[in-house]
């Protein structure tokens, strides 16, 4: 597998507003199974074909598409069961994915209990024009700062449909993977949910762990044989064995340098020296951006956490222990659970080619469950009306 060769550029110009609404006789995922077409950002992130929830009920509904006020740049799509439960699951997409990236992962799980379930690109846009070269426009209007008042329009806008409908949700969850799950994990910072579900979840924060300082001490580390293992246990992560290092062989060749590149391109873009090179805690600039989207640990709403130790772009050092310390220091571990699965990775499509990588997914169905629970018998009176 090679990388994608990346370019960027800026465009800027008025959007219109898109709504529509379709009834459908299944809102899961089980036509497009039958047809071969499902999304490939729901292929992404989802674990093999034998953990996927199963559909051999249709649910019928209204599935509505379009854009989110008030740029319209992000897309969403919420789909509404006809025999709703009365509450919904928001999520935003992980990484650079589209608001298909949960059909798999966790609409269909949702929509067979009766959920109205909602997601987001976040405003992210990108294209593949000859398989290999991707295009990402890189505008202030896709930047990770604004991805958490993506899920909160989101969220502002699926109410108001439903309300729109005759009744708006009596709860809300939020759940979320990867960066998705950050934004879950702001969700219930910002008390603009019930309770809220996050795996893989990067922790932003401008001091501590986070990808902008484990990714190029990981770069580093790696960029000879024999590998420095003191230097990668040093960023946060296990020490290699033989088990594992065609994972991280994988994870180094796709997920590293793009994924740095991305988020120093976006928050320090005035950076031009080499990435194995970038020193975060001396690019004040870089810091202060890290400030303004930072996680707070404050909890108004409950929040499980799941992270798997075998996760080579993220640390659970850096990120889920990370977080779970931050919480307890601003005195909210009551609202705060984590599970760390030791054999799962950052993504569950891993488990194709690795069958020794756990999925994480079968673990979130169990969890939201837990979560949907706990928050509706904690006695937490910060909760959102």
């Amino acid at each position: 597998m090679s990388l994608p060769r990346s370019f960027a550029f800026r465009v800027d110009f008025p959007r219109a507003s898109e709504l529509v609404e379709t009834e459908l006789d299944d809102l899961t995922t089980a036509p497009q199974r039958a047809a071969g077409t499902l999304a490939a950002d729901a292929l992404h992130i989802a674990p093999p074909r034998k953990y996927w929830t199963p559909v051999d009920k249709p649910v019928p509904g209204t599935l509505i598409t379009g854009t989110l006020p008030p740029e319209n740049r992000a897309r969403f799509l919420l789909r509404i069961p006809k025999e709703w439960n009365g509450k919904l699951v928001v999520a935003a997409a992980s990484g650079v994915t589209d608001e298909n990236t949960y059909d798999l992962w966790f609409s269909d799980y949702a929509l067979s209990k009766g959920y109205a379930f909602a997601a987001t690109d976040k405003g992210v846009r990108r294209a593949l024009i000859d398989g290999d070269t991707m295009v990402m426009p890189m505008t202030p209007e896709s930047s990770v700062r604004r991805w958490a008042w993506r899920l909160e329009t989101l969220i502002e806008t699926s109410r108001s449909l439903l309300l729109s409908r005759g009744e708006g949700p009596r709860r809300v969850y939020a759940v979320g993977l990867s960066n998705g799950g950050f934004i879950a994990r702001r969700a219930a910072e910002d008390g603009l949910v019930d309770g809220a579900l996050e795996v893989s979840g990067v922790m932003w924060k401008s001091g501590g762990g986070t990808l902008l300082r484990e990714l190029p001490a990981l770069l580093r580390a790696t960029a000879k044989e024999p590998w420095d293992e003191d230097a990668i246990v040093k960023a946060g992560f296990p020490r290699p064995t033989p088990k594992w290092r065609p994972l991280i062989d994988l994870y180094k060749a796709v997920y590293w340098e793009a994924s740095l590149g991305l988020f120093v391109s976006d928050l320090d873009p005035s950076y031009a020296g080499p990435l194995d090179r970038y020193d975060v805690d001396t690019r004040p600039a870089a810091l202060s951006a890290v400030a303004e989207l930072q996680n707070t640990g404050d909890l108004k709403a409950p929040l499980v956490s799941l992270a798997g130790r075998a996760d080579w772009l993220i640390s659970c050092a850096g990120h889920a222990e990370a977080y779970r310390d931050l919480v307890a220091s601003r005195g909210r571990a009551d609202r705060h659970r984590l599970e760390i699965v030791e054999s799962a990775a950052h993504i569950d499509t891993n488990a194709e080619l690795f069958p020794f990588v756990e999925p994480l997914m079968p673990r979130a169905h169990e969890a939201f469950d837990q979560l949907v629970s706990w928050a509706e018998t904690a006695p937490i009176t910060q909760r959102p009306k």
